[in-house]
């Protein structure tokens, strides 16, 4: 028969005495193999983001100085009366499409009434509201109340016409206040 050549015995101190099979073993290995890269791989990663936390700082304290610039020039005195007066503006130009939108024009009405104020009477206030009309004069002379107050009365287009008259130093102050009727 075959002779088989007897193998010296030893005891190997370098191999581990413990089973492949145990879990905590297998966590070494891995941690001694890719944990080790991992862990590199995040200190990489966290050193590049408080690097980059300088960066981004920079910049943001650059876009608040840039703001404060331009909010330092926005708090002049020009721009504050500027922005005022555009806001005015705004707010009447809003005014008038809501208005020009919703009311009758009674431009006509204004331009009848103003025409037939005799030359000799100084119009100093005049309101519209609704229909009915309240103006205020100075006159030098009370004829030309009289023809007026007449000319007004007699008017068809005109009703509950009436005239407060006082004098005032040298001039007379008439305050006028009527209704036009209804067309139709």
């Amino acid at each position: 028969m075959l002779k088989r050549r007897k193998q010296p015995k030893f005891i190997n101190l370098l191999d581990p005495v413990y089973s492949p099979n145990e879990t905590f073993v297998k966590v070494y290995e891995w941690l001694t193999s890719v944990g080790k890269y991992l862990l590199i791989t995040v200190e990489i990663i966290a050193l590049a983001v408080f690097m980059s936390r300088f960066v981004l700082d920079k910049k943001n304290n650059d876009l608040t100085e840039e703001i404060n610039d331009k909010t330092a020039i926005l708090n002049t005195e020009p721009w504050k009366t500027n922005n005022v007066l555009y806001q005015n503006y705004h707010k009447l130009l809003s005014d008038v499409s809501v208005v020009s939108g919703k009311q009758e024009l009674n431009s006509s009405i204004v331009s009848e009434i103003v025409s037939g104020i005799p030359l000799t009477l100084s119009l100093q206030s005049f309101s519209l509201h609704d229909r009915r009309i309240s103006l205020t004069f100075s006159a030098g002379n009370l004829g030309d109340v009289r023809i007026y107050e007449s000319s007004l009365k007699e008017n068809q287009q005109y009703e509950d016409v009436t005239f407060n008259i006082s004098k005032e130093e040298s001039d007379i102050k008439v305050t006028i206040s009527f209704n036009i009727k209804e067309a139709g």
